[in-house]
């Protein structure tokens, strides 16, 4: 017997339909609170235009604002975007920093803090894509380029 949600009492359904049930509560809720799942690949992801040179996924800095919550971290650094979720409770200097920056370009305080070659070289790791060339700072002929960290 099917019966409509609303008019039977959950202990009365089958199993089947509570955690049905469950699942819609949940994925409402959670959209509601603004909660993006960053697993899940859209149409924009799959069509995303890639930078010649570098061959990375071009994200704008209004898209990489988007990324600023713990689960679900990205910072900007020297132009390339990074997704440092998995990140945060290894970084030595806690994850309340890289939450300073998230969604952000974090370029200034890497820089002054004095990162060492082994972690430049561990940024690799989080690599996933690069500022447009219109919204990059660091590009180009300038002193601030990675030849001179």
């Amino acid at each position: 017997m099917k019966y409509a949600y609303g008019r039977v009492p959950l202990y009365m359904l089958q199993p089947k339909a509570v955690v049905e049930i469950a699942s819609q509560t949940l994925a409402f809720a959670s959209q509601a609170l603004g909660y993006r799942d960053p697993s899940v690949v859209t149409k924009v992801e799959k069509e995303r235009q890639k930078d010649t040179e570098s061959q990375l996924p071009i994200y704008t800095l209004a898209e990489v604002q988007n990324h600023d919550i713990m689960s679900d971290c990205w910072i900007i650094l020297y132009d390339k975007v990074y997704d440092v979720t998995d990140f945060m409770m290894e970084h030595p200097g806690g994850e309340e920093l890289l939450m300073e920056h998230a969604g952000r370009d974090a370029t200034l305080s890497f820089r002054g803090v004095g990162h060492s070659a082994a972690a430049i070289q561990s940024l690799t790791e989080y690599l996933v894509g690069i500022l447009p060339q219109e919204e990059r700072i660091f590009s180009g002929d300038g002193p601030c380029q990675w030849a001179t960290l």
